[in-house]
């Protein structure tokens, strides 16, 4: 008997992936120069209004953050390879790898003293992490849930609700499963930075670690009990 079928552990997985990119925001918002580094919905307003202060270092950061994370993505394209019409695509599987493999080195780094250049370096990092992590998201095409964006996710929750609100038969119906997804994935994202920002008074860093073990959960689950049934 199946404790934890593939459906369950994918909108799990997915759930706390969302967590972690609210974890990594407030770390590179309260501790790497007020940048974001998994929302880049925030480092493109940042870079308007460094533009029009003359905020040459805040500009800076947010043309890093921009830059690793669409490295990311880029990495993530290249490793996804074809399209896979699989529940659970082995691409995702190599994609996650590689991000907590990038997370690791962050948290090893961040252990010794390190130059500007290095803190530069951090965000990259971070950033690069979340741009590969909306892109396996996204292949896993549930609910348009990509972890990092939540704007596009409020808007389809209202719309779902709106529409149920509108029509006396869907009022009674069960609230279905992607609006319970998208309030799963918006509620997530705010404990991770409800938690980053509590644990930020004693080590700015420290909880890294837990994005850390989720993706490490994930990929372990993902290759050795699943895999089979997400081919």
């Amino acid at each position: 008997m199946t404790i934890l079928t593939a459906h369950s552990f994918r909108n799990i997985a997915l759930i706390f992936l969302c967590l972690s990119a609210g974890i990594v925001d407030v770390i590179g918002y309260l501790s790497l120069g007020h940048v974001f580094t998994a929302n880049m919905t925030g480092n493109i307003v940042l870079l308007g209004i460094a533009a029009g202060s003359s905020l040459q270092l805040t500009a800076l950061h947010s043309i890093i953050a921009l830059s690793g994370f669409v490295l990311g993505v880029l990495l993530a394209v290249v490793m996804g390879g074809k399209h896979e019409k699989t529940f659970w695509p082995k691409a995702v599987t190599r994609i996650f790898i590689i991000e907590v493999m990038i997370l690791l080195l962050f948290a090893l780094m961040i252990i010794l003293p390190y130059t500007q250049g290095a803190y530069f370096l951090l965000i990259i990092l971070l950033s690069m992490a979340m741009g590969m992590q909306t892109t396996a998201a996204r292949k896993l095409n549930v609910a348009g849930i990509s972890t990092t964006v939540l704007t596009s996710t409020l808007a389809n929750l209202f719309e779902d609700l709106a529409q149920r609100l509108s029509h006396s038969e869907k009022r009674k119906a069960p609230i279905q499963h992607v609006s319970l997804m998208r309030i799963g994935s918006i509620v997530f994202y705010c404990l991770g930075a409800a938690l980053a920002a509590y644990t930020d008074a004693y080590d700015p860093f420290i909880i890294i670690w837990l994005p850390i073990c989720i993706l490490g959960v994930i990929v372990i689950t993902a290759t050795f009990k699943h895999f089979h049934q997400l081919k």
